[in-house]
């Protein structure tokens, strides 16, 4: 069977949270967490912001893999230093993970930059189009990481809580879901959209009560 990204459960229109791996000037592999945007079965786009050695690797050669994975000590790793050299994998266009669930091969066709302004300041998001190749899929099933879910339940969490919370303490969770609310709705589908308005709802008609 070929493999697409939506063998690896990716929606079109949908943002993870993936490790690329890309190959330093020097030859050295670099991994690092980065947001990746599935744009149909074959194309994905990889936001990444000014600054980083992912950033300049992906200018310079064009390429990289995604790896995903729910391992937290790999994402841990990878974005504090690197992980152990041994757990990546030499490819023909660079390097993978060997204890990633799933990975794939990326090659920028084009790219667009990105100026905005938020909580942040301002800042440059480069948008790299590329073209997926060489899918691997290295355990029966991969979940790719979505930031919506762990908002979910997050927020699932704040709401069973804030009846019973001292004022204060409402007024914390009330600013929590302010920004669960934001992430979902930047990276989430519309079943997350919907969850999140629903409890949304429910935490208004608690923390009134």
């Amino acid at each position: 069977m070929t493999l697409n990204l939506y063998s690896l459960n990716m929606d079109k229109g949908l943002h993870y949270e993936a490790i690329v791996t890309t190959q330093n000037e020097d030859g050295t592999p670099n991994a690092a967490p980065m947001g990746v945007i599935c744009k149909g079965p074959d194309q994905v786009v990889l936001r990444l912001h000014e600054g980083s050695h992912t950033i300049a690797n992906v200018k310079r050669e064009k390429k990289f893999y995604v790896n995903l994975s729910r391992d937290p000590l790999l994402f841990t790793y990878s974005l504090i230093s690197n992980p152990p050299s041994t757990e990546f994998k030499k490819e023909k266009h660079g390097f993978s993970l060997k204890n990633a669930d799933a990975s794939f091969f990326g090659q920028v066709h084009h790219e667009k930059k990105v100026e905005k302004k938020d909580a942040m300041g301002e800042n440059v998001t480069l948008m790299f189009h590329s073209q997926v190749q060489d899918i691997k899929q290295y355990k029966t099933e991969s979940e790719p990481l979505n930031r919506a879910i762990c908002g979910i339940i997050e927020a699932l969490v704040n709401l069973s809580r804030v009846k019973r919370a001292p004022v204060e303490k409402k007024k914390e969770y009330t600013d929590r879901m302010k920004e669960i609310s934001r992430v979902v709705n930047r990276v989430g589908g519309v079943e997350h959209k919907e969850a999140i308005e629903l409890i949304k709802k429910e935490f208004e008609i608690r923390v009134k009560g």
